[in-house]
């Protein structure tokens, strides 16, 4: 359940709070642009305790994006930036607010 609220609160802050979205090139790559934490004035300092709490709290990934540019991306124990991670109920929670904001903004119509 926190997985799916901290994924759903990732995607609204980028859909509130972003300006012009960046997609990669070439998914297939793996080559995303990135941002640097001081362009954005977050305290590297603070970064570290964030880490330190996401491991004591056993997080497997951690990402987040500005304007779909990597701002952090950490992984933790033996996960890597390619390991497979089940998502369960997650998956339906996004696809829930996929459809909702696609009916918002006039893509969908699910009367």
């Amino acid at each position: 359940m926190k997985y799916s609220l901290l994924i759903l609160a990732l995607v609204i802050a980028q859909l509130l709070l972003g300006q012009e979205t960046y997609f990669p090139p070439d998914h297939t790559t793996g080559e995303w642009e990135t941002i640097d934490l001081s362009s954005l004035n977050w305290s590297a300092d603070s970064i570290t305790g964030l880490y330190n709490f996401l491991e004591e709290e056993q997080t497997k990934a951690f990402l987040v994006l500005k304007d779909g540019k990597i701002v952090l991306e950490q992984y933790f124990g033996t996960y890597q930036q390619d390991s497979i991670h089940p998502w369960f109920s997650a998956g339906k929670s996004l696809r829930a607010f996929l459809v909702g904001q696609a009916q918002e903004d006039g893509f969908l119509d699910i009367n």
